[in-house]
């Protein structure tokens, strides 16, 4: 018993001494009678709870920037096509076509006539000469468009064929086989424009002409055809 005693009077001893030690020692008053204030005391943190010491690439490396993703402005509305006015080209006056010269055709060749025509059409008369001969080119001719007043005919003007006419005279053409002076001229009934159409005296056997009446300077138009070889003359109206 009195062993037992001797160890509970050391324990009490020994927590007495340990209350002692963390008792923090008086602090004297200070000049001005206010108390001091007393340290605190912080227990260390634990490992869990020391923050992670950066890493050389966080401290070398600049913060994240955000970046932008630039948006795609909304395409605007693509107009619809419209339908734009065709463009006339303004046809040319009557009177422009007057003495002026067109050649066309190519030489090297002997042509024999085949036919002389004309159709009507609404807005224009279509003389046509056609070759015998299946060539892919029409022979050398030439046409020019004269007022008859003042370019009268080799043999003297004739009023019967209007106030002007197309002249068309075609190299080393001839009408052996075609009875020309049969089929001519060639009289189209109430044309608004045309008069007549006919040869045009030509005092040269490699040439052959033609001549078509206007009643007034017309604006035409010359075509080169071939599969059949034709030359063709469209005079206008409208």
């Amino acid at each position: 018993m009195a062993k037992r005693l001797a160890i509970i009077m050391a324990m009490f001893t020994l927590m007495a001494a340990g209350c002692l030690a963390d008792t923090p020692p008086p602090q004297p008053p200070s000049p001005t009678g206010t108390a001091l204030p007393q340290p605190t005391f912080t227990s260390s943190p634990s490992p869990s709870t020391v923050p992670p010491t950066p890493s050389p690439a966080s401290t070398t490396s600049p913060p994240p920037t955000s970046t932008l993703i630039p948006t795609t402005a909304p395409p605007s509305p693509t107009p619809s096509p419209q339908a734009m006015p065709p463009t006339n080209t303004p046809a040319l006056e009557p009177s422009a076509y007057l003495d002026v010269v067109r050649q066309g055709g190519m030489m090297g060749h002997v042509w024999n006539l085949a036919d002389v025509r004309y159709a009507t059409h609404p807005d224009r008369l279509r003389v046509v000469w056609e070759m015998v001969e299946p060539r892919d080119h029409v022979p050398r001719f030439e046409v020019v468009e004269v007022d008859n007043t003042a370019s009268p005919f080799p043999l003297g003007h004739d009023p019967s064929w209007g106030a002007a006419r197309i002249d068309l005279v075609v190299s080393d053409l001839y009408a052996f086989d075609f009875p020309l002076h049969q089929r001519l001229p060639l009289v189209p009934p109430d044309n608004p424009r045309v008069t007549r159409i006919d040869s045009y005296p030509i005092f040269d056997d490699a040439l052959l002409g033609f001549s078509i009446g206007l009643k007034a300077p017309s604006a035409y138009e010359v075509h080169e055809l071939t599969g059949p070889v034709r030359i063709v003359i469209d005079v206008l109206w409208r």
